[in-house]
């Protein structure tokens, strides 16, 4: 019989990693990003792919919560045979509700886990992202623009004046929208209830890309989890995955700090406008629970 899982993620989480290493197995064939592509090459989701593939990004986007998981889960099972058929980062946890309530129960029953990342190495990373994107991304640019100018704009004038900012300035505006994209986490966050009364949908919580990314049991445990314990990850499977290298790094450097180092390394203008964003959107209780550490954060 076969199985069907989905990773949610919000991205900047290590979800290709994740999706390239599912896809990896033998038997799951899983997807990643919007455009709901298969995940078989590292680099599926570089700035060259992108730019390449930018109009089918933005559409993916828009038929995230305007088609029916029916119909993108028959689009991945006709990618081949497999056992279990998944994706990570086709959806955010948001959807779901949305999707249920326009359309109705879901065809399938689903696996489901929320992929996470202590949000100081995810502003990080999508700062990386956006430094690029915004470049020739316009729709990304106009819509991250309009999250600082709805959320924060007089914050952000004022923070221009303490520093002497230049917020039109591409590498500062993309520090500062990656900062507004934790509100994106908050909804995320205020979704999961609603989620686990969804039928068929079974929630198996967050799951943290520290852990998945470095603990190789950890993956294992996720690969029995997603396919409903009919399948898992043996020691030559999980060898090929962590030998697999990088996959699609945002972030800035290829220093790999964890978070406190990282955010020691801010300037004083990206510490106050994480934290601004961070106190903002209320979600430091929630990932607290998650087992993230925030005691090092400038009060």
């Amino acid at each position: 019989m076969k199985k069907y899982f989905m990773v949610t993620s919000h991205g900047w989480s290590a979800s290709n990693w994740l999706a390239y290493a599912l896809n990896l197995h033998p038997n799951i064939i899983c997807t990643h990003s919007a455009r709901n592509i298969q995940a078989s090459e590292k680099d599926m989701n570089s700035d060259d792919n992108l730019r390449q593939n930018l109009q089918n990004l933005h559409n993916g986007y828009q038929l995230r919560q305007n088609r029916t998981l029916k119909e993108s889960y028959n689009f991945i099972e006709a990618l081949g045979e497999a056992k279990v058929y998944g994706s990570v980062h086709v959806y955010r946890l948001r959807d779901l509700p949305v999707l249920f309530e326009k359309y109705g129960e879901f065809d399938r029953a689903f696996q489901v886990m929320n992929l996470v990342r202590h949000p100081v190495s995810l502003v990080w990373s999508g700062y990386g992202q956006f430094k690029e994107l915004f470049r020739y991304d316009l729709n990304e640019l106009h819509w991250t623009s309009g999250k600082i100018l709805n959320t924060a704009k007089d914050f952000v004038q004022q923070l221009a004046l303490k520093y002497d900012l230049y917020i039109g300035e591409l590498e500062n505006l993309a520090f500062i929208g990656a900062a507004a994209v934790l509100g994106s986490l908050r909804l995320d966050l205020d979704a999961v209830d609603s989620t686990k009364e969804i039928p068929k949908i079974h929630f198996g919580g967050h799951l943290q890309m520290e852990k998945i990314t470095r603990e190789p049991h950890v993956l294992r445990q996720i690969v029995s989890t997603l396919s409903d314990h009919t399948i898992d990850g043996n020691s030559e499977y999980l060898k090929q995955v962590f030998n697999a290298g990088v996959v699609n790094q945002h972030k800035n450097d290829a220093n790999k700090y964890d978070a406190v180092l990282r955010y020691e390394q801010f300037t004083d203008w990206q510490k106050e406008t994480f934290n601004y964003f961070f106190n903002l959107f209320d979600i430091q209780d929630s990932y607290r629970e998650m087992g993230y550490d925030f005691s090092f954060l400038l009060k």
